[in-house]
């Protein structure tokens, strides 16, 4: 928290760890808890991560996410939105968002391709900001990518209308 403060975080995100089971849930819900009582001023997140990239991560699912928000229930934890997450783990992104998007207050994106700028792949992103914005969604929406190539060659898509 304290190197929090120093950079004037907005948001921590809290990852789950790779684990598996009831106990990993409880030990999760916990350390929750305490993180949410103990930081009550700093925006914290949570972010289903799907499997094939991080094998084991045990917050693998956005129906768990959203369980886990509910029985924490503290107003400074919320969910991180990953799109790109999300195609993988349920294979449609805009239903993910009309599920869970009233949870979110960060989101990331990237191409459903080998994470890679968010030109290509399966997700229609012209459709998804139009639901944000439909949604009044007024946070950040953030790139998390690995580029094709130069980082500078691969902001072209910013550009984009």
């Amino acid at each position: 928290m304290r190197f929090a403060d120093m950079l004037g975080a907005q948001h921590l995100h809290i990852m789950s760890g790779c684990a598996e089971g009831p106990v990993a849930k409880a030990t999760f819900i916990e350390n929750l808890k305490w993180a949410t009582t103990h930081a009550e001023d700093q925006s914290l997140t949570i972010e289903p991560i799907n499997n094939h990239d991080m094998p084991g991560y045990f917050l693998n699912d956005f129906d768990l996410a959203a369980e886990i928000l509910d029985v924490v229930n503290a107003p400074n934890l919320a969910l991180q939105f990953d799109a790109y997450h999300a195609h993988h783990i349920t294979g449609d992104t805009l239903e993910t968002w009309a599920t869970h998007g009233h949870r979110a207050r960060h989101i990331q994106i990237a191409g459903a391709l080998n994470r890679h700028e968010p030109v290509k792949g399966d997700i229609d992103y012209p459709a998804f900001f139009a639901r944000l914005k439909e949604d009044g969604y007024a946070g950040y929406v953030s790139g998390e990518y690995h580029p094709e190539g130069r980082t500078e060659d691969g902001l072209n898509w910013l550009k984009t209308p």
